[in-house]
C-alpha cells in the first residue's frame, strides 16, 4: 500500500480529470470552506453563466494531481484557510471569446492590513486573461510576453472577487486579451467596483507541440521499483581493476534481486561517445555525458555503475553536482558514490593487459593517463579499494557493506 500515492499520480497524468470531474473534485474540509462554497453556487451570477450553453463550466486548479498541487502557486500555495479557502469557479466562453471567474480572498493575502496584496491580484489576472484565450492558440497553450495591470480601488479582504476577461484579437500564434477584477454584488441592485484593469498578449511557443508530461516523484518512483537508484563511480588508472570490481558488483545486485547497469568503455566510447577522442577537452565532454546517462538511470531507481578513468577531479565534482540536482520540485538528490580504486603507477604498469602502459612509454599514444596526462586521486571518496591488496570478492564485500550502512541497499536486499 506504501505505493499508493504513486499509482494516484500516474493515473492523473495518463487520465486527467475533464472539465466536469472538476467540479465534484473539491469536497470542503469544514465549515468555513462549505459557506463560501455554498455562497457561490447559490449566487444569481453563478445562476446565469450555468443557464448559458455557450459557457463551459470548471475549475481547472482540481486537474492538478493532489500530490503537486502544493507546488503551484494559485492550486496550493496560494490556497487554504485565510487565503483562497476554496478553488475557484471559472468560465469560459466557447471559442475562447471570454471567461468568467469567481473567488474568495482570505485576510492572510494582503499587504496592507485588510487590503489584498497588489501581487496577487496581478497574478490572477495573468491567469486569468491566459485561461480566456487559450482556446484560440494553437495547442491551447501560451506564454505572457506584456500584461500591464492598473489598479483602480483597493481590495478589501474576505470578499468575493470576479474576474472578467475578453479576447480582443487572435493572429496566429498571438492573442491580446482585456480583462478586469470587480466586486460581487451582494445584494439585488448593487453595482460592482472595478478594482484593477489589465490587457496582455500572450503568444504560443513554436515548441508548444513538444509536450512535457509530468513524471512520477523520485519517492513515488523507488516506492514502485522497491528500490533507490543511485550512482557508483569508479575511478581509477587504467588497468587498476576497476571494470573488473565493477562487473562483479553489477553482478552481485542483480543477483539479489537489485536493477543495476554498468557502463564503461566497451558500451559508451563505442556508441554515445564515438565522436570523442582523448584530449583533455575531449576527456571532459566524455564524463560530462556519462554522468548525464548514470543520473538517468539512478533518476529511473536503477543502480548505475560506472566505470571510467575520470582523471580530472574537476570532472567528477560535475558528475557529483549533477546528481544533487532535483528532476523535479520535491525531489531529493541522488546518492552519489565515488570509488576510488586505488594502486601504484608501477603496479597497473605491471598488470598492463593491454599492453597500453608500453605503447605510452614508447610515445605511440598520446595524452595517457599516468603517463602523459595526470591523474588527480579523489581527495575524499566514499570508498577506497586497493586490489592489489583485496580479492575482487572482497573488494565487491566493502562496497555492499557500505551501501547497506548508509541505507541505500536493505538487509533484506543483500540476504535474499
Amino acid at each position: 500500500m506504501a505505493a499508493a500515492p504513486a499509482y494516484e499520480s500516474a493515473a492523473a497524468i495518463l487520465s486527467p480529470p475533464s472539465d466536469a470531474d472538476t467540479l465534484d473534485s473539491f469536497i470542503p474540509q469544514d465549515d468555513d470552506a462549505k459557506a463560501k462554497e455554498d455562497y457561490i453556487n447559490s449566487h444569481p451570477l453563478t445562476a446565469s453563466l450555468r443557464a448559458n450553453p455557450d459557457f463551459t463550466e470548471s475549475r481547472p486548479h482540481m486537474k492538478i494531481p493532489a500530490s503537486w498541487r502544493r507546488h503551484n502557486l494559485t492550486g496550493g500555495t496560494l490556497v487554504g484557510p485565510g487565503k483562497m479557502a476554496i478553488p475557484p469557479f471559472c468560465w469560459t466562453e466557447r471559442e475562447g471569446k471570454s471567461y468568467v471567474q469567481i473567488t474568495h480572498v482570505g485576510t492572510d493575502l494582503c499587504g496592507h492590513v485588510g487590503i489584498i496584496h497588489g501581487g496577487f491580484l496581478a497574478t490572477l489576472l495573468d491567469e486569468g486573461l491566459a485561461r480566456c484565450c487559450f482556446p484560440v492558440l494553437p495547442y491551447n497553450v501560451g506564454m505572457t510576453a506584456k500584461l500591464e495591470v492598473n489598479y483602480k480601488a483597493p481590495a478589501t479582504a474576505n470578499q468575493y472577487l470576479v474576474l472578467r476577461a475578453t479576447t480582443v484579437k487572435v493572429e496566429g500564434r498571438k492573442a491580446w486579451v482585456e480583462g478586469h477584477i470587480e466586486t460581487l454584488p451582494t445584494e439585488e441592485g448593487q453595482q460592482p467596483t472595478i478594482l484593477a484593469t489589465a490587457s496582455a498578449l500572450y503568444i504560443s511557443p513554436r515548441q508548444a507541440n513538444i509536450t512535457w508530461h509530468p513524471s512520477l516523484t523520485r519517492q513515488e518512483r523507488n516506492q514502485l521499483r522497491r528500490q533507490r537508484g543511485f550512482t557508483i563511480w569508479f575511478t581509477g588508472l587504467s588497468a587498476s581493476g576497476k571494470s573488473t570490481v565493477a562487473t562483479a558488483l553489477e553482478q552481485h545486485l542483480l543477483h539479489i534481486g537489485l536493477s543495476a547497469y554498468r557502463l564503461d568503455g566497451d558500451n559508451v566510447r563505442f556508441g554515445l561517445n564515438k565522436d570523442l577522442g582523448f584530449s583533455e577537452k575531449d576527456r571532459n565532454e566524455n564524463i560530462r555525458r556519462i554522468a548525464e546517462v548514470a543520473k538517468l538511470f539512478a533518476d529511473s531507481s536503477t543502480i548505475a555503475i560506472t566505470s571510467f578513468i575520470s582523471p580530472y577531479r574537476a570532472d567528477r565534482q560535475i558528475a557529483r553536482d549533477l546528481h544533487a540536482t532535483a528532476s523535479q520540485a520535491g525531489d531529493e538528490p541522488l546518492p552519489f558514490i565515488e570509488v576510488f580504486v586505488d594502486v601504484p603507477l608501477e603496479e597497473a604498469e605491471k598488470r598492463d593487459p593491454k599492453g597500453l602502459y608500453k605503447k605510452a612509454r614508447a610515445g605511440e599514444i598520446k595524452d595517457f593517463t599516468g603517463i602523459s596526462a595526470p591523474y588527480e586521486a579523489p581527495e575524499s571518496p566514499e570508498i577506497t579499494i586497493r586490489t592489489d591488496q583485496l580479492s575482487v570478492e572482497e573488494c565487491v564485500r566493502k562496497i555492499v557493506d557500505h551501501l547497506a550502512e548508509k541505507g541505500l541497499i536493505t538487509q533484506t536486499q543483500e540476504t535474499r
